[in-house]
């Protein structure tokens, strides 16, 4: 072996050869592998366009099956209501059976009294054992079939359906043991009103005896999956879901109109591509054998014909052309081409590490560049927002105390003039101008310290509803005459949260503030919602200004505002935003709502107290 390697390393025009035949060898894998990828996706089409036809056909034969159901059932249901009397619909109901031997079960079931004779149940139910057919009323306290699937999907679509496979274990004394598909359909008088339910049965082992009559290839199958998209009938007893999704199935479906199912053959694909892989291993070996043939011709050819510099020179036009990266391998030649090949090699290497060396000194000198701007542009925005935030702040206060010294001078110099209502209105005023003072220093001031606060420890059980109502009376609408303040509920006033009441009144206050603020006339509703077992959602909807989606965002931001004449620092929400998340929650915008603006904040899962309200 070490002799082998030495006479391939010491011999230009072999070295060179296996060069070549690796070059051919790989144009040969890829083409051929081309080839091979086309024909087999050409086998892959047909076997889909032949598996799509069976699948069609037997989906053909399944919905033959399923509209013998359906017509048994639409011709049963003129005569039920021609004839609606109870032994006369007993009598249906096993007739239905007698008539058509493929179905199971029919059931005519009725609104409650509908046959106050007959109490608040009747349903008269027959059941094909065997060509056995029993009849029988259904329904009780034990048994309300105004609860099942089969009666309550026709009645609230209000049309004929199919319902999924089930076992129905409160049924009657002749109840079966089978899995069952009902086809049912809704009872309706000629004016609209609905009366009850005709219900048709067959078996789910009809439904897999029906998907076990063609089959394409040895181990294919079909499956029938329900609207849930689970499995409820199958050619093969072991089929998982799992084989749906495998990729080494191919898989196909058809839905079966007005049934909601799915119709799936599953075909794996090795039986697909096993003539294919035959031809594959065979064109292989033959590939081999010609590749060594040509490895000889080559060599032969290639001794007498190349010359043992070209790889240097190649190199050498490689360097000249700027391409200084270019590696040349040292060689352990100790001839002529040897010695010439490491010197070239060393003299890229020096060139290279040259180019290398200035292309880091480029690369550094951009990047503190950039580093320096960038600086530069944060400096120039933070002085530019400390100067604009230092101005509003002065104006926001300013003008709430300009206000209130105002008043304070009418009142000094004009009290004995004024009536009690002018008395009252500017109160209100200097009350509200005081509130407005208040607020920015509070933002300002918890803004500062949650800066500093990274954990919340909640301790305070708080009743839902109540800290909505609480929340909401401490409101004093701008615009009495014009907005409307309400509270909605949909949860009970025993759900209770396990939270920080003052940081959540702080955050709902805040929402209605904003409210109240920007909504002239229409309405401001406070709601709590609980959407899933997890959350407890605060809803305040309004009908003021609104904001824009491209800025629904950038609110939260510090010292934001999309008005600059507005009250407020534009810390408000974003306060809001910080409170929400220490409590474990979240606060968004609904841009889905556009009459107004809607904020929801959610938190955590309630532990619900059954107990004494709060």
């Amino acid at each position: 072996m070490n002799s082998l390697l030495r006479q391939i390393r010491s011999s230009l025009s072999l070295r060179l050869t296996l060069g070549i035949m690796g070059v051919v060898a790989l144009v040969f894998v890829v083409t051929i592998g081309i080839l091979f990828s086309r024909s087999k996706a050409g086998v892959q089409q047909i076997a889909i366009e032949q598996t799509q036809q069976m699948l069609e056909n037997t989906a053909h034969h399944l919905k033959g099956a399923l509209n013998e159901v359906e017509v048994a059932t639409n011709n049963t249901e003129w005569q039920v209501m021609q004839q609606l009397q109870p032994d006369a619909i007993m009598a249906l109901s096993r007739q239905t059976l007698e008539i058509n031997p493929t179905l199971i079960g029919c059931s005519m079931a009725f609104e409650p009294y509908y046959f106050p004779n007959e109490g608040k149940y009747f349903s008269a139910y027959s059941l094909n054992e065997e060509g056995h057919i029993d009849t029988e009323q259904e329904g009780g306290d034990d048994y309300v079939y105004f609860d099942m699937d089969w009666y309550r999907e026709p009645m609230r679509q209000r049309k004929a359906c199919w319902i999924d496979p089930f076992f129905d274990s409160n049924l009657g004394a002749i109840s079966g043991r089978e899995i069952i598909a009902s086809y049912c359909k809704p009872l309706v008088t000629d004016d609209g009103r609905f009366i009850g339910v005709i219900s048709t049965d067959i078996t789910q082992q009809r439904l897999s005896q029906l998907l076990m009559r063609d089959q394409l290839y040895l181990h294919s199958y079909y499956v029938l999956l329900g609207k849930d998209g689970q499995i409820i009938a199958s050619g093969n007893e072991k089929a998982t879901l799992d084989d749906l999704e495998s990729s080494n199935h191919l898989v196909l479906r058809e839905l079966l109109p007005g049934t909601g199912w799915t119709l799936t053959i599953v075909c794996p694909k090795k039986e697909i591509f096993k003539g294919y892989y035959q031809l594959v291993s065979i064109v292989i070996t033959i590939i081999t054998l010609g590749l060594l043939l040509m490895l000889l011709c080559c060599y032969l050819i290639v001794r007498r014909t190349v010359s043992p510099v070209s790889e240097l020179a190649h190199q050498a036009r490689n360097i000249s052309s700027g391409q200084f990266n270019t590696t040349i391998a040292h060689s352990k030649r100790i001839d002529e081409i040897g010695q010439l090949q490491n010197s070239f090699a060393v003299m890229q290497q020096s060139i290279g590490n040259y180019v290398a060396d200035l292309q880091r000194v480029k690369n550094e000198t951009e990047q503190r560049n950039k580093e320096l701007q960038a600086a530069k542009n944060q400096a120039e925005e933070a002085d530019r927002k400390k100067t604009a935030f230092i101005q509003d702040l002065f104006h926001q206060i300013r003008t709430p105390l300009n206000i209130i010294n105002g008043f304070a001078q009418v009142l000094r110099t004009e009290q004995n003039t004024l009536r009690e209502e002018e008395k009252a209105v500017i109160t209100h005023d200097m009350q509200r101008n005081s509130h407005t003072i208040a607020t920015i220093i509070d933002n300002w001031m918890k803004t500062l310290a949650l800066e500093k606060v990274e954990t919340l420890e909640c301790r305070d059980m708080v009743s839902c509803n109540d800290v909505c109502r609480e929340a909401a009376g401490a409101v004093i609408l701008r615009n009495p005459a014009s907005v409307i303040l309400r509270t909605e509920t949909t949860v009970p006033d025993n759900l209770c949260i396990r939270t920080d009441k003052e940081l959540l009144l702080k955050i709902l206050g805040e929402l209605l503030h904003n409210a109240n603020k920007y909504t002239q006339q229409g309405m401001i509703t406070l709601s709590c919602e609980q959407k899933d077992a997890d959350s407890v959602s605060f809803i305040v909807t309004d009908t003021g200004l609104g904001i824009p989606e491209y800025e629904q965002e950038r609110v939260f931001t510090q010292f934001t505002k999309l008005n600059n004449f507005n009250e407020g620092l534009g810390m408000g929400l974003t306060l809001c935003r910080q409170l929400a998340t220490l409590l474990g929650g979240t606060l968004n915008i609904d841009a889905a709502y556009i009459d107004g603006t809607r904020f929801v904040l959610v938190v955590p899962r309630p532990r619900i107290e059954l107990g004494t309200k709060l």
